[in-house]
């Protein structure tokens, strides 16, 4: 599935692609690491105690993140179909092509009918596939950018995910395409082998280790 994916990519519009995920996010994140002196140890305050979660849901096309929703608890069939007709579905354009990962409230029967009365198509995305799906770049960078802010409160979450989301540029938004391999016709050509003469030759030239044999 993975391979026939990578082949049939060269070939998809971009300007066609719609990428949706969710994930979620709290009043309780905070930075992962950071920097101090040689010698000193590095503080950070974290919160400990009660905190709320919201999960957030999204599409990224190539120039912009749109559709956004926020909702508390976690996402369910019900609440993800609601996306579909009253927040997705009005961004959406006859032809193009929702690509959605394989969690099971993805996939039902209703969903898929609901996105094809629209005039989408839902091809089969491949299982374990992060790599080739570039909302996952996006969505690492928004959690970047709540955990620099530490929102501490619910309006406080809301206005930094706000101010975040306003921060793709198309620019950006392409590059995450790009590093999936979408939009770039010539990319299998990375993918070739090299000739045998060129991989010996390669490989004499390299030098060893100082002061080691290197043996092949």
């Amino acid at each position: 599935m993975r391979r026939r994916w990578r082949r049939n990519q060269r070939k998809l519009d971009p300007k066609r692609l719609v990428f949706i995920d969710e994930t979620a996010i709290s009043t309780s994140m905070t930075r992962r690491g950071g920097r101090a002196a040689r010698g000193q140890r590095l503080v950070c305050k974290v919160p400990f105690g009660a905190w709320q979660s919201v999960t957030m849901v999204a599409a990224l096309r190539h120039d912009r993140m749109t559709a956004p929703m926020t909702l508390n608890g976690a996402m369910t069939g019900d609440s993800f179909r609601s996306y579909i007709a009253q927040v997705l579905g009005p961004t959406l354009r006859r032809g193009d092509i929702v690509v959605m990962d394989n969690v099971p409230l993805h996939r039902t029967l209703a969903v898929r009918e609901a996105l094809e009365k629209l005039g989408v198509s839902v091809p089969t995305f491949p299982a374990y596939s992060p790599d080739l799906n570039p909302i996952e770049q996006a969505i690492a960078k928004l959690k970047a950018h709540l955990r620099k802010l530490a929102p501490r409160s619910p309006q406080r979450l809301t206005a930094a995910l706000r101010d975040g989301l306003q921060q793709f540029t198309p620019a950006q938004c392409t590059a995450f395409l790009h590093h999936s391999g979408y939009g770039q016709p010539k990319r299998g050509l990375l993918y070739m082998r090299r000739p045998a003469s060129q991989s010996a030759e390669s490989h004499a030239h390299r030098p060893g280790r100082p002061g080691r044999d290197r043996r092949w």
